[in-house]
């Protein structure tokens, strides 16, 4: 029997899945527990039309994190950090801290996860962090000053 899942069930299929499987699991599991609904015309139709637009959001997704990185690619940011004379940090410097300074200083608002440092920043001078959204990835410099 094939059915349209609902939400994600372990060993059958993750939300918006259209699987098949045995009638009785799904009469008397997945669709009195509102997990899937029977693969009619009328819902196939609906899940169809659901599935082209997940892939317009997608592809726009993506368009705009391809515009995204353009913007920050080559870019320098600056994070102030307290120092000792010696240049280093008296805390390292983090990516929440970077997404902060780029929105504060480029106007643009980056999800967690977004950016990747090769190394723990701990001390002053410029430091490369890639960017990477939905494939897409770049580089931006980092240059941390003290305080």
């Amino acid at each position: 029997m094939k059915v349209i899942l609902l939400e994600d069930v372990k060993k059958v299929g993750v939300r918006g899945a259209l699987v098949t499987v045995a009638d009785g699991y799904a009469q008397n599991v997945l669709i009195p527990k509102k997990l899937g609904v029977l693969a009619t015309p009328q819902n196939i139709a609906k899940w169809e039309k659901d599935q082209a637009g997940k892939k317009e959001r997608q592809a726009s997704d993506a368009a705009s994190a391809a515009e995204l990185v353009a913007k920050l690619d080559g870019k320098t940011v600056e994070v102030k950090a307290r120092a000792n004379p010696s240049g280093g940090l008296f805390e390292a410097v983090r990516e929440k801290q970077i997404m902060d300074a780029i929105g504060n200083q480029l106007g643009i608002s980056l999800t967690e996860g977004a950016l990747s440092l090769s190394e723990a920043i701990k001390k002053l001078g410029p430091y490369r962090v890639k960017v990477s959204l939905h494939g897409v990835s770049g580089e931006l410099t980092v240059l941390v000053s003290g305080l």
